[in-house]
């Protein structure tokens, strides 16, 4: 009788706090925001996930991936080295900084968590303005912000001589495919303008090249001049091209490819043995056109916030 008196006040306390034993588990997360220029990412890591992302979109997708699937013969990329430390992410972008909803998918995401870290290149989207949109949400309690800043940029980390321009999604999408597997990186962000990045064996950011991006490119030409016109991405079937269309998509994708391949092969004649990595909206497009063995993943900037916060920037976690 003694001990069944026992198990029952232990089941009724477990019920009794089961609720906030449940709270606490959701609220122990922290979301990881990256602000663009346009649009933000936001992404929660599910350290026991399974299936919350596929390999895929966790940093670990290959273009030999496609190459196989599209029977063309793989290269050795060290792949398997890569897969053995896999992390899944959450992540969502949400709607754009003028959208009516962009506060409350903000806040939606922010009531699971208890610290959020930002990284943003977007002058009026800083912690101050992430700040005022969290107090004012309604939530039980506001979580801690931790913005990662041009702060992190000691002189130790990297060879930047204008660090004070430098965009911190720069350094943290290095940091984060240098932290995924040992060695030097070349990281690539296709996107609105497309940056090529450099990183040592030793984790030192040393610099890169800011270029048009591909859309960027096709929007200046297409509106340049009378009698031209936007063009949709491709490179031409006939040498030399045969029709205006063909003229302008050689005059803009096939300078954007040929010139991110200039770059890349300049800076791999420095860094031999790097890693190349791509993200960015374009990434898929510099992956099937090229030859070279590339990665691909848009979780590069939040796998640099994850090592500078578990590893770089541990003192604020107790």
């Amino acid at each position: 009788m003694q001990e069944s008196n026992r198990i029952s006040t232990i089941w009724e306390r477990f019920i009794t706090h089961f609720p906030a034993f449940l709270y606490l588990g959701i609220m122990g997360k922290i979301l990881f925001l990256d602000a663009g220029n346009t649009r933000v990412k936001a992404a929660v890591l599910e350290t026991g996930a399974k299936d919350s992302v596929q390999a895929d979109r966790d940093g670990l997708r290959s273009a030999n991936d496609d190459r196989q699937q599209s029977g063309k013969e793989p290269a050795k990329t060290g792949r398997d080295e890569l897969a053995a430390r896999p992390r899944h992410w959450n992540m969502q972008t949400l709607p754009g900084y003028d959208d009516p909803d962009f506060e409350s998918a903000l806040n939606k995401h922010a009531a699971r968590c208890t610290r959020v870290l930002l990284s943003t290149v977007k002058k009026t989207f800083q912690k101050n303005e992430l700040a005022r949109i969290l107090s004012g949400s309604g939530l039980p309690s506001t979580p801690e912000i931790h913005a990662v800043t041009r702060s992190v940029l000691t002189p130790e980390r990297h060879r930047y001589r204008t660090p004070e321009t430098l965009g911190i999604d720069r350094y943290l999408a290095c940091l984060g495919a240098w932290s995924l597997a040992p060695g030097a990186v070349i990281v690539s962000d296709a996107g609105t303008a497309c940056t090529i990045d450099a990183m040592d064996a030793g984790g030192v950011y040393r610099g890169g090249v800011i270029m048009p991006g591909l859309r960027m490119m096709i929007d200046v030409l297409g509106h340049g001049a009378d009698g031209l016109f936007t063009v949709p991405p491709g490179l031409p079937e006939n040498w030399p091209p045969d029709t205006t269309t063909a003229a302008l998509q050689a005059g803009t994708t096939g300078t954007f490819l040929s010139g991110w391949l200039a770059h890349v092969d300049r800076m791999r004649q420095i860094f031999p043995d790097a890693r190349i990595w791509l993200t960015g909206g374009d990434a898929a497009f510099l992956a099937e056109n090229s030859s070279l063995n590339v990665f691909q993943s848009d979780l590069l900037v939040f796998e640099g916030m994850w090592h500078w916060y578990e590893v770089m920037c541990g003192s604020f976690r107790k």
